[in-house]
């Protein structure tokens, strides 16, 4: 007998997105203590949500189809598939996990994501804190982030994709906990060869600090992989944002595959990005993937002077 549900609950991606919707509900919490402290949070949404994206400046593949778009621009959900996992160090002291899933849904497409992440910071550098370098140090007050993630996206008129995702956000510094919804509003587009996207990222109240509703980000970004170059595939990948206090930022990069076997492709990539003032990051970032049938490994890296292991590493796992 035909099933009369839209999705086919045997699916494994639809197994994946039930894991991750009872995870997020598990870890985000809406617990509103009062606060004292002021910064710039929540970080897991301003850090790479990609090992791929941050091979690449952490400048989003937008031609990818993985389910990490719902983390960068949620109207590329739209032909995304799959369940991804990567998990990023920075030395001993700051670790950071993410895990999304999508699958076609009721003539568009809809995504599920969790964020986690710890690092240990002082009161006081909360309130500059805007580089990766804190994540490298030891510090007396532990601060961690969970965020559930749902988004949906569907094809519009003009060839337009139009994706939301909704956060809900647990933000805790030291003994305090702060829970908010933010959103995110965008849409994407082909372009010639390429696909365009721009989305305005964080909209509505912070947690900690009050920098009102307005969004916290707006990013722009193009790319796509699979132009032939001899025996070469080549990609490109390239952003451009605004920040909620006017500083723009901007990364990019280039990856370039070889299959010597049907099924199994090798990728490196190396990309740049800005450094923020003050600093110790390198504009540099690099990484190696392999692409084996329906799985993906991933490794990236940005070096940092001094820090243990080099800098951050990332690594990603991927199913289609």
């Amino acid at each position: 007998m035909a099933s009369m549900l839209p999705v086919d609950l045997r699916r494994p991606t639809f197994f994946a997105l039930a894991v991750l919707g009872s995870l997020g509900a598990a870890l985000v919490g809406t617990d509103d203590v009062q606060a004292q402290s002021r910064g710039i949070l929540p970080q897991a949404t301003h850090l790479p949500a990609s090992t791929r994206a941050m091979a690449l400046g952490d400048a989003y593949q937008m031609g990818s189809g993985h389910a990490d778009a719902i983390f960068y621009h949620p109207a590329l959900l739209s032909g995304a598939s799959g369940f991804g996992l990567d998990v990023q160090r920075w030395s001993a002291e700051g670790s950071a996990v993410a895990a999304s899933a999508a699958m076609s849904w009721f003539g568009g497409n809809v995504g599920i994501g969790v964020r986690s992440m710890q690092f240990g910071s002082m009161l006081a550098d909360l309130e500059t804190l805007s580089t990766q370098d804190p994540f490298f140090v030891a510090s007396s007050v532990p601060v961690s982030e969970r965020i559930a993630t749902v988004g949906y996206s569907r094809d519009f008129y003009f060839g337009l994709n139009l994706g939301v995702a909704v956060d809900l956000v647990d933000q805790r510094v030291g003994s305090q906990i702060h829970g908010v919804t933010l959103f995110d509003v965008g849409v994407s587009r082909t372009v010639g060869p390429l696909v365009a996207g721009f989305t305005a990222h964080d909209i509505g109240e912070k947690p900690i600090i009050d920098t009102g509703s307005a969004p916290a980000r707006y990013t722009l970004g193009v790319g796509q992989y699979g132009r032939p170059l001899g025996p070469l595939d080549v990609g490109v990948a390239a952003q451009i944002g605004l920040d909620h206090a006017d500083e723009i930022t901007w990364g990019g990069g280039v990856e370039v595959g070889y299959w010597p076997v049907q099924g199994r492709t090798f990728v490196a990539r190396l990309g740049v990005q800005n450094v923020p003032d003050g600093s110790e990051a390198s504009p540099i970032t690099a990484g190696f993937a392999f692409w084996g049938d329906d799985l993906t490994l991933e490794w990236a890296v940005r070096p940092f002077s001094g820090a243990d292991d080099g800098g951050t590493h990332r690594f990603g796992i991927r199913f289609r």
